[in-house]
Formats: C-alpha cells, sequence, structure tokens
C-alpha cells in the first residue's frame, strides 16, 4: 500500500508561511487602500502580493522588503497609526512592490494583515534615488 505523500509548506517567513489578511485595511487617511483606483493597477498588486507567498525572508529581502521602525515613519504615517489605534507597533513590514510603489504590514506570526499602499514611497522616504 502507498503512503499518502505529506506536501512541504513554501519555504518559512518568520517561522510560518507568508499569508495576507485584508480585513482590516487602513479605508482612510493618506495611504487608504481606497485611494487606489485603477482596476489594472490592483490587480497587479494582488498578483505580486500572490507570487511573493511562495518566498522566503531572506528572497523577500532581496527583493527590497524590509521591517521599518516606526520611529523612522513620517510623521503623517505615525499620526496615522494613532487614530487607527495601532500606535502600540515597534516596526512595520514594507512589501516593495516596484520603483515607488511599496505595501505596508504588520507583521503577525502567521499572517501579514495588510494595512497600507503607498504609490509614492511617503510612508518612509529614502534618500535613495529611484526608490
Amino acid at each position: 500500500m502507498k503512503r499518502p505523500r505529506i506536501q512541504q509548506p513554501p519555504p518559512n517567513f518568520r517561522g510560518g508561511v507568508l499569508a495576507w489578511r485584508f480585513n482590516a485595511v487602513d479605508k482612510g487617511g493618506p495611504f487608504a487602500w481606497t485611494n487606489l483606483s485603477d482596476p489594472s493597477e490592483y490587480k497587479s498588486l494582488i498578483e505580486k502580493l500572490a507570487a511573493f507567498e511562495t518566498m522566503s525572508e531572506a528572497e523577500l529581502g532581496s527583493c527590497g522588503c524590509h521591517f521599518i521602525d516606526v520611529t523612522d515613519l513620517c510623521k503623517e504615517a505615525q499620526r496615522r497609526l494613532v487614530e487607527i489605534d495601532l500606535d502600540d507597533l515597534d516596526e512595520i513590514f514594507s512589501i516593495r512592490i516596484n520603483g515607488k510603489v511599496r505595501i505596508h504590514c504588520v507583521h503577525r506570526p502567521q499572517y501579514m494583515r495588510v494595512l497600507w499602499y503607498d504609490p509614492e514611497h511617503k510612508v518612509c522616504p529614502s534618500p535613495k534615488k529611484y526608490t
């Protein structure tokens, strides 16, 4: 009798498979997902996030994704965290989509809670050119 094959999960991200939660995206403020109105851009973002699900933390890092201390966020982003009762966070996770475009998330052990859409890289401006 053949034993059932056990599927291996994708590479780990801080101890777990990378997954997304969209139930608490910020719908107000300067980095709200409601600011995204182009359906083709929305589709592209979702496809990119789906591709990230199979990546390890090291692979994400090589794509420009990283943790950001809340103290390094722009004042507007820090104020928004207070407004949405997330001012107890020490860091958020920045997902580099391309060029300037970023998605910011709250990292949890089993998932990423998608928070902000940042098409102009304003949540945590970089002194580097083209980022």
